[in-house]
């Protein structure tokens, strides 16, 4: 009985589960998500987050994701790095009121130790959500 509550104990400070789920955990090197805005702001600006995936310099994906709770909305999304590596725009997207939409690519590039990526929608660009990326 005691090793299987020392078991239960180190799994459970792991985040592990003893049961016999398959839940997938998101780990990677570099992984960030930062975030601006509010999902219940009523002018349709919502809350809008970076993730950024990747190992040191090298982004391997980017997305911007935006959450509105108030309003119903069509916009496109914009991803751009500060240091001139590049930037992607999205196609055009509608949500319902209380939609989360996310547009991105795989990327596969270095970007400059310090630079940022930031991604916002086009009809809002006051609420901007970057990610600093570090070696």
């Amino acid at each position: 009985m005691r090793k299987y509550v020392v078991a239960v104990a180190v799994a459970a400070m792991a985040g592990l589960s003893l049961a016999g789920s398959a839940q997938a955990a998101d780990v990677g090197v570099l992984s960030a998500t930062k975030c601006a805005g509010n999902a219940g702001m009523t002018d349709g600006s919502g809350e809008v987050c970076i993730i950024v995936n990747g190992s040191g310099l090298k982004v391997d994906s980017v997305y911007v994701e935006k959450r509105s709770n108030n309003t119903s909305w069509t916009d496109y999304g914009e991803i751009n790095f500060s240091d001139g590596s590049g930037g992607y725009t999205s196609g055009t997207v509608s949500a319902d009121r209380t939609d989360t939409k996310r547009v991105g690519t795989k990327w596969g590039l270095n970007a400059k130790d310090g630079s940022k990526v930031c991604g916002w929608f086009h009809k809002f660009p006051g609420t901007k959500a970057c990610a600093t990326i570090h070696k």
